[in-house]
């Protein structure tokens, strides 16, 4: 394992010092959980998505609506097109960006494909997350709706993605203005596209690898401090072993954190099950709100 450098453990006991809240970053591996043949699968990629039955009147808000629909289904074909033996045909055309209404069965019998994947729908917005006075703080939401059938065009799946992308924009730290200046779809479009491509991704899931990364806050009281700094550094068997004891602390609150930082070791580790159930002790000792959005997350994984 690294060893933490002097300067970052030094940086971690101030903010704790400071009652400052404590994150690390926790990489979570996914791997696919549905496959394609074994051979080679040949995918169709076209779009049944109307972006003009929206009736945006906004000409630049309905181009990017327009231009991410379009980045989301060239990166659904890319993603699946590097799959080892996976072969992607995309029908979607950038000019004018048509709806392809011709039936599957026939796509389908054109290519010589066992599978077309259509997206079905997209939506867009920047909302703002958060206005704490001095600035406010936007994100860039995608959604899009896929449906991914089988040759005969009988037989679909639903394949639905989301993604929420902070943006780097800051603004005045008085509200009506803040209300004014709110950043617009249609000012936005390569925010919006790299949002569309995440969403994709998201839509795709079950058949790609991909990794996330939470990142989780620690309770860094004082008595947690030595297990902190082993967390930081990664070297989870340790810090695995100097909360073990604490878990039967008599004081409830105290166990309740350590068994909250022991779950975020685990998930670290990769052992969900067991990050699971560390997380549930922690709530069912001492109610906190860190045992129960890292739950929500690790039942989703």
């Amino acid at each position: 394992m690294k060893l933490l450098s002097p300067i970052l453990i030094l940086f971690v006991f101030l903010f704790a010092s400071c009652g400052a809240p404590l994150y690390v970053s926790v990489p979570v591996e996914y791997t696919p959980h549905s496959y394609f043949r074994k051979d080679t699968t040949t995918i169709v990629v076209i779009n049944r998505f109307d972006a003009d039955a929206l009736k945006i009147g906004n000409k630049k808000k309905l181009a990017v609506f327009k231009a991410g629909a379009f980045t989301a289904i060239k990166s659904a074909a890319k993603q699946l097109g590097q799959l080892q033996h996976v072969k992607t045909i995309n029908l979607a055309d950038s000019t004018d960006f048509k709806v392809n209404t011709d039936s599957i069965k026939l796509i389908a019998r054109n290519y010589n494909a066992d599978y077309v994947l259509a997206l079905t729908n997209f939506n867009a917005g920047i909302e703002m997350n958060e206005f704490d006075g001095s600035a406010s703080f936007y994100s860039s939401n995608v959604a899009v709706n896929f449906l991914l059938y089988e040759h005969n065009g009988i037989y679909s799946k639903k394949l639905d993605g989301i993604a929420s992308d902070p943006m780097a924009d800051k603004l005045s730290n008085n509200l009506l203005a803040v209300i004014a200046l709110e950043p617009a779809v249609g000012r936005n479009q390569a925010t919006v596209n790299s949002s569309a491509e995440h969403a994709a991704q998201n839509a795709l899931r079950e058949y790609l690898p991909y990794t996330i990364t939470h990142n989780r806050p620690l309770y860094n009281d004082d008595f947690l401090m030595p297990a902190v700094k082993e967390i930081v550094a990664r070297n989870f068997e340790k810090a695995d072993s100097l909360l073990q004891p604490f878990l039967q602390d008599k004081v409830k609150e105290r166990a309740s954190k350590a068994a909250y930082n022991l779950s975020v070791v685990y998930e670290a580790e990769g052992d969900i099950g067991a990050a699971i159930n560390a997380a549930q002790q922690s709530s069912d000792l001492f109610f906190n709100e860190y045992a129960t959005a890292i739950l929500y997350d690790l039942k989703q994984e």
